[in-house]
């Protein structure tokens, strides 16, 4: 994430909090993205933390578009003297909001405005929009602890992205993983990809892929992991797995970067008496996403088929099933 850490934004929200003179704004820099500059903030006199996106010139914004929600507030910047002729939108934590969750949200955010660097200006201030959008429609949204089904989807994730971590990726690793950030796969290495399918049924392995991109992609290499947990008494939580990786992911400074992803997929720590189910591996392979591995394609598929969903029987494929050092192999991770 542009080498900042969630350890690194509070330095600058600290270093910025003491205001000087009649101030309404300090600011500190953060990146360029092309012609956008990326800065941290305070807004006075109540000192509140923000992040903004700044443009070199007058850049046509719509107010109307900006978002809001519970925590934060999304308002145009109209210091003249601090911009010197830039345009800038500002993310600013309200009094109410909690410092942790904003923290994480402008992590979050931070990684959506990385993942937009390629484009041109207006595609950084819409990835700014939209991820601000999603966050305030997660504020808005009334949370249920997470169903069984998507408790096991997580652990599935969890794991690979633990293997990731152990891999030369290091680090690194937390950036591939994809998935809560809406692409069409879990874990984005490189050019290629990794969806993860997980179970815990005693029966067939069914696994639903959600859109033809899943499996059709021009990333390359494209594998599905498919991932069997079984309930024994020596097996690990959620709650356990979660914990472990917030262990070792503070120790770097991507702790907040976890938080966010677990917080976009509908993890909460309040929910956590709901999660004490435990699990173990019980067998762990992938399918190489090419040649005769059956999948539906964009290319076979009707001009008026816009989207699809479908079930995949992988105890019925028909392929080599690979062990995880291969699909690791295949990334040059080992």
């Amino acid at each position: 994430m542009l080498g900042w850490t969630e350890d690194g934004l509070a330095k600058a929200w600290r270093a910025l909090a003491k205001q000087e003179t009649n101030e309404d704004w300090r600011f500190v820099h953060l990146t360029s993205l092309g012609e956008v500059s990326i800065e941290a903030g305070c807004h006075f006199p109540a000192g509140r933390e923000a992040l903004i996106v700044a443009f070199p010139r007058a850049w046509p914004i719509n107010s109307a578009r900006l978002p809001e929600g519970a925590g934060f507030d999304v308002v145009l910047v109209t210091d003249k003297a601090a911009l010197a002729g830039r345009t800038a939108i500002a993310l600013v934590r309200r009094a109410e909001g909690a410092p942790d969750i904003f923290a994480a949200m402008v992590v979050n955010v931070l990684c959506a405005l990385e993942n937009a660097a390629g484009g041109n200006a207006q595609t950084v201030v819409d990835a700014f929009i939209d991820r601000v959008t999603e966050w305030q429609t997660f504020m808005a949204r009334r949370h249920r602890p997470l169903s069984l089904e998507a408790q096991v989807g997580l652990m599935g994730e969890l794991w690979m992205l633990n293997r990731l971590l152990d891999s030369t990726l290091g680090q690194d690793a937390l950036n591939c993983w994809q998935g809560p950030l809406h692409a069409a796969q879990d874990f984005h290495i490189r050019g290629g990809a990794i969806e993860v399918k997980s179970t815990a049924g005693v029966g067939g392995f069914l696994a639903r892929i959600n859109s033809v991109e899943q499996l059709d992609t021009d990333r390359t290499p494209l594998f599905l992991c498919a991932l069997r947990f079984e309930e024994r008494d020596d097996g690990q939580s959620l709650v356990d797995v979660v914990a472990r990786l917030r262990d070792r992911l503070m120790e770097t400074g991507h702790r907040r970067t976890f938080d966010a992803l677990l917080l976009i997929l509908g993890y909460l720590d309040e929910h956590a008496q709901h999660y004490g189910r435990v699990l173990t591996m019980k067998e762990a392979g992938g399918f190489h996403a090419t040649g005769e591995m059956p999948r539906l394609r964009r290319s076979s598929l009707p001009a008026a088929v816009r989207s699809a969903a479908y079930v995949l029987d992988l105890d019925a494929l028909g392929v080599p099933v690979l062990p995880i050092s291969d699909l690791l192999t295949a990334f040059e991770l080992t």
